[in-house]
């Protein structure tokens, strides 16, 4: 079963290439999704991140990169 988009959350960084695609890319297609942007908002989670742009469901990585985040979303 997939997992209902709003239990999403991406993480994305300023100055970051995949971060800006990731968020063009949720916007031209509508999907509304908590973003937060590491470099501005305060977060917290059970791990670090170092990749970014970062999909998080349940406080798990679930991929991280333009592809594979646009491939998850348009699964959810």
């Amino acid at each position: 079963m997939i997992p209902n988009i709003n239990a999403y959350q991406l993480f994305v960084s300023s100055g970051c290439s995949d971060c800006d695609k990731i968020l063009a890319f949720i916007k031209s297609n509508q999907i509304n999704i908590l973003t937060t942007n590491t470099d501005m908002d305060e977060y917290q989670l059970p791990f670090s991140l170092m990749i970014f742009p970062a999909l998080v469901l349940n406080n798990k990585l679930i991929s991280y990169g333009y592809e594979d985040i646009a491939t998850q979303l348009t699964k959810a």
